[in-house]
């Protein structure tokens, strides 16, 4: 998708670029809140206007709808990468390895019975077996990005 690449500073930069890229109507027709809630929100200064998550998704649905990406999506990544490269330690790195060690094993012996003649589906993969297998490759997934985290890649 086109659009947000980049990292934001901030929630509230984010939301600054949706408000200009969305306008008031979509803003209003996702939301069903106000162009000028969302400037209150977007300000860095207001310790009283925040947005709320749910706010937030939608304008993420209504960017992508536009093909501008999702901004709101992409500060929230940034800001939890940003906290989390000081995870640069052996003890994380060695500990991340071995979790991911641990689940691709587990992701084998699933593929390994979904594939099994044996099997509950024989040779044809199921819909069960495919869910599992897909669970599994989310797990090792979510352990490689701890992987880039712990040794400070993005």
């Amino acid at each position: 998708m086109a659009g947000y690449s980049r990292k934001f500073s901030s929630i509230e930069h984010a939301l600054k670029e949706t408000i200009k890229d969305l306008g008031k109507e979509i803003i209003k027709e996702s939301t069903d809140k106000s162009e000028s809630h969302f400037r209150k929100c977007s300000d860095e200064n207001d310790t009283e206007h925040h947005i709320y998550h749910r706010d937030a998704v939608s304008l993420d649905i209504a960017s992508m709808k536009k093909g501008l990406g999702h901004p709101m999506l992409t500060a929230h990544e940034a800001l939890l990468n940003d906290a989390l490269k000081s995870k640069n330690d052996v003890e994380n790195i060695t500990s991340t390895l071995i979790n991911i060690g641990g689940r691709l094993g587990n992701l084998m012996e699933v593929t390994n019975d979904a594939i099994d003649p044996k099997g509950h589906g024989g040779t044809d993969i199921t819909p069960q077996e495919k869910d599992k297998i897909y669970k599994a490759i989310k797990e090792v997934e979510e352990k490689i990005v701890n992987l880039k985290l712990s040794v400070g890649l993005d």
